[in-house]
């Protein structure tokens, strides 16, 4: 239980600091696809034996530059995890290693085409996952449409 409660801290502040944004286009597309990957890590986690309390956390974290400070795209994810650290640091609540652990996945995320640690590959699989499930009349094209049919099986074992 004391981890959830790590998560429910984490998830409290994000979803607080995501109410503030104005543009409410924006404000809609962070809460919704923040808590689609979200869902989506939860069962990927569960599926490929890691913890889910870091994959959840990483998920709730891995646009939030984008959508916050309104950022390039191209900068987010590195920009995410910085803030991601910095936030999980100051809470008190996690080890170095777990910091660095949800850093590094929330970092690489939009590298869709490089492997990188296990919580990585289920970030970059969820967020591909989420959205298919938001937009499925948009068909996932190269390395997205393969991601997207491996956590697919993934979640089929």
């Amino acid at each position: 239980m004391k981890e959830y409660k790590r998560y429910e801290t984490i998830k409290e502040y994000i979803y607080n600091q995501f109410s503030k944004i104005n543009y409410e286009p924006l404000r809609t597309a962070a809460f919704t696809h923040t808590n689609s990957v979200d869902t989506c890590i939860t069962l990927l986690a569960i599926s490929r034996d890691i913890p889910i309390e870091s994959a959840k956390i990483a998920a709730l974290y891995h646009d939030y530059a984008q959508y916050t400070q309104n950022c390039p795209h191209a900068d987010h994810a590195r920009l995410s995890s910085i803030m991601a650290a910095n936030y999980l640091k100051s809470t008190q609540l996690f080890t170095q290693a777990q910091i660095d652990e949800i850093s590094h996945a929330i970092a690489h995320h939009s590298e869709k085409d490089k492997y990188h640690s296990p919580l990585c590959e289920a970030l970059k699989d969820a967020d591909v996952l989420a959205r298919f499930l938001e937009n499925p009349t948009i068909e996932p094209q190269g390395i997205k449409k393969q991601r997207l049919l491996d956590a697919c099986a993934d979640l089929a074992r």
